[in-house]
């Protein structure tokens, strides 16, 4: 099901910003952060419904920054496997469930 709702993509960069500078995308690194601090807050009791917001949004915006092949074939696999990865882990201590919970909020912050 998470899968299904994120996508993965490669190395590439986003359309021009107001300054003219390129800021680059890695999708992989992206799905990667973005797995271990949705992961670790479910483990930590987040609301199923809250994290599967935050994956809609950040596969929509991995989709605005690299399209849908990248995003299907990189930042999803990576972002999945990160989140079975710290999902399967013991549970995390009360610290690191601050920690992700606070990465969980600035997530659904993100533009």
């Amino acid at each position: 099901m998470l899968a299904g709702l994120v996508a993965g993509a490669a190395r590439a960069e986003t359309a021009p910003d107001v300054s003219g500078a390129r800021p680059l995308v890695i999708p992989q690194v992206e799905g990667e952060r973005q797995g271990k601090v949705l992961g670790r807050a479910l483990a930590c009791g987040a609301e199923r419904g809250r994290i599967e917001r935050v994956l809609r949004a950040g596969r929509e915006r991995m989709l605005a920054a690299v399209g849908r092949a990248l995003t299907e074939e990189r930042y999803a696999l990576a972002l999945d496997d990160a989140m079975r990865l710290e999902t399967s882990l013991p549970a995390p201590s009360p610290g690191a469930c601050d920690k992700a919970l606070a990465g969980l909020e600035r997530l659904e912050k993100a533009p």
